[in-house]
């Protein structure tokens, strides 16, 4: 039996995903798992109220459909009524190893936790009210869920639970604001380059909240100036620098003043105004709710966690605040304004302790129609590869039109005449993009593939775009959006890595104890030539020593991959272990006294 034959035998005995190799190529491209039932590579994975559905990277196949009574839950209408389905999905992430996490709706104290591997539920485990902003901590191997909703006890707090184990009891509460009457809306910032202490805004205090991951507590807090509130996030690894939305207080209620004669449903109240020409007095109007009007001039400020200092602020090119997007290796941070996606403006990192700059204001040329003073953009899909999969550099950047269905894709590594990326608007279909949805737009990366995906709600309609190529490729009808999550189980796709790089090594080292005795073969036997009986004796001698030294080198082979493939055994028998937990009378898992997104 040769050795992959071995191989594949003891892996299949074992009970791990079968490797699939082609005999004469051993290179990685043929090395791959199999196990039916097991996602290969990448795919997409839809959010919504029709459910859950999965498909493969371009759209072609659809691999799983979960229909919304299996993942969403009952809720109260937001003002009364009858309970309702809701299937809003805040927030969903993947811990690139075992489970997907969906925040599923407001009001709904759950998490619902899927097989990364299969997109089969594991079960809806409790979590806090209203979950809403997810973070995985890799080397914590935790959740941290930023919470919206009050409780007795907390308002505006975090919980922390095992990523090994959804059924386990939480691990610890945060509270943050020490308020427990006030909703508390915010984002939090928890990265391993940060060690062990993680951030959080809340949008009616105008604080940064440094928490310590060990500790569980808030360590301290820091003031924006100005400020009412702090509200969305971005997070640069490049130089360790946060970027917070500030939220101001503005007029309203009266002629003249920042927005008008009607304050709208949130009423009016006597508040303090910080910015503007009326900065320091006290007039009817609100706060938290003005973005784009001239008194938000604040914008975003960049807080330094090196050094826990503000070290700078930006707004738009109008002198207006913007929402902050982050590139995923640090480089750029996206500001969008309330202009109707006319303009965006980049910033480019700098030292850890300097502000950053700006890089260019880009025009999109997208219709505004009717969206002027809108924010009509709050998700992007930044693109950034290295060749070394498929041999193709990518450092892009796509923008989904919120008043259209267009996308417009921002190269950045071709320039124009002017300095600036360069830009091209493909058309992804015919339909209309309605204006109630036009900030909601999803656009999500099939991480190390060309492929696009962005919805079209109002259309119930998903589009599959082709960066390379730079058209559209697909239309899926029938799909309503609420979250698009790229996933791939990459602790399998190391593992596999590993074994075909032991399997590569193994091969070379046997290639060259192989060439080495030919040599030593030839050279004997022609020292020997002129005796006929010596020569037989080498031949024989040589022959008997190559047949024992490819018998020990396939034997250390398979030693070397069965240790490779015992230890994925474990792993697989662990995943097991935390998936086959005792269920309750009713058959969902037991959650001990677990009372936790």
């Amino acid at each position: 039996m040769n050795f992959i034959s071995a191989f594949l035998a003891i892996s299949s005995a074992l009970l791990v995903p079968t490797v699939a190799l082609t005999a004469g190529s051993m290179g990685k491209e043929q090395f791959h798992y199999s196990r039916p039932g097991m996602f290969v590579g990448p795919t997409m994975w839809i959010f919504g109220s029709t459910g859950l559905k999965i498909y493969n990277p371009d759209g072609s196949e659809e691999l799983v459909s979960t229909p919304p009574e299996d993942i969403c839950h009952n809720v109260t209408g937001y003002r009364g009524g009858a309970p309702q389905l809701s299937c809003s999905f805040y927030d969903v992430i993947s811990d690139g190893k075992k489970y997907i996490w969906g925040a599923v709706s407001r009001g709904v104290a759950k998490i619902d936790v899927f097989d990364i591997d299969t997109g089969n539920v594991v079960g809806s485990f409790e979590t806090c009210n209203t979950p809403r902003d997810l973070e995985y901590h890799p080397l914590r191997d935790e959740i941290w869920v930023r919470c919206m909703g009050t409780t007795d006890e907390f308002s505006g707090y975090m919980d922390v639970f095992s990523a090994a184990s959804p059924t386990g009891n939480t691990i610890a509460t945060v509270d943050l604001t020490g308020n427990h009457t006030l909703s508390a809306y915010g984002y939090s910032i928890i990265d391993n380059s940060l060690g062990d202490v993680g951030y959080a805004s809340v949008w009616n205090q105008n604080k940064i909240y440094k928490i310590g991951l060990s500790e569980r507590k808030v360590l301290e807090n820091f003031t924006m100036p100005n400020a009412y509130g702090a509200y969305e996030v971005a997070f640069s690894r490049m130089n360790q620098h946060i970027f917070v939305r500030a939220s101001v207080c503005c007029t309203c209620g009266y002629v003249g003043s920042d927005k008008g004669e009607d304050c709208g449903r949130y009423g009016s109240d006597n508040v303090t105004i910080t910015t503007g020409p009326l900065a320091g007095q006290v007039a009817e109007g609100q706060c938290g709710r003005c973005d784009g009007l001239t008194v938000d001039n604040i914008g975003v400020y960049e807080f330094d966690t090196n050094t826990d200092t503000i070290v700078g602020q930006h707004t738009m090119a109008d002198g207006t605040g913007g929402d902050p997007f982050a590139s995923p290796d640090g480089r750029f941070i996206v500001l969008v304004g309330f202009n109707g996606g006319e303009v965006l403006r980049v910033l480019k990192m700098g030292a850890p302790d300097e502000k950053s700059s700006v890089a260019f204001d880009l025009e999109l040329g997208f219709d505004k129609t009717d969206a002027e003073k809108s924010n009509v953009f709050n998700d992007f899909a930044f693109i950034q590869t290295d060749g070394s999969e498929d041999g193709i550099k990518r450092d892009m950047i796509i923008v989904g039109s919120g008043t259209e269905n267009k996308i417009a894709i921002v190269d950045m590594l071709k320039l124009d005449a002017s300095g600036h990326p360069e830009l091209t608007i493909v058309t992804l279909s015919a339909s209309e993009e309605s204006s109630s949805n036009r900030n909601r737009r999803q656009v999500e990366w099939v991480v190390g593939t060309p492929f696009v995906w962005i919805d079209g709600t109002a259309s119930e309609e998903v589009y599959v775009a082709n960066i390379d190529e730079k058209t559209a490729v697909r239309t899926i009808t029938g799909v309503k959006t609420s979250k698009m999550l790229s996933v791939e189980n990459y602790e399998r796709k190391r593992i596999a890595s590993l074994i075909s790089d032991q399997i590569m090594m193994q091969q070379s080292a046997a290639i060259a104890v192989s060439d080495k005795e030919t040599t030593t073969s030839t050279t004997t036997s022609v020292e020997s030539s002129s005796v006929g009986s010596a020569m037989a004796a080498a031949v024989t001698t040589d022959t008997d020593s190559e047949s024992k030294t490819d018998a020990v080198g396939i034997a250390a082979l398979i030693v070397g991959l069965v240790a490779i493939v015992v230890g994925a055994a474990n792993m697989v028998s662990m995943n097991n272990i935390a998936k086959n937990k005792p269920k309750d009378n009713d058959g969902t898992e037991s959650l001990g006294s677990k009372n936790i997104a």
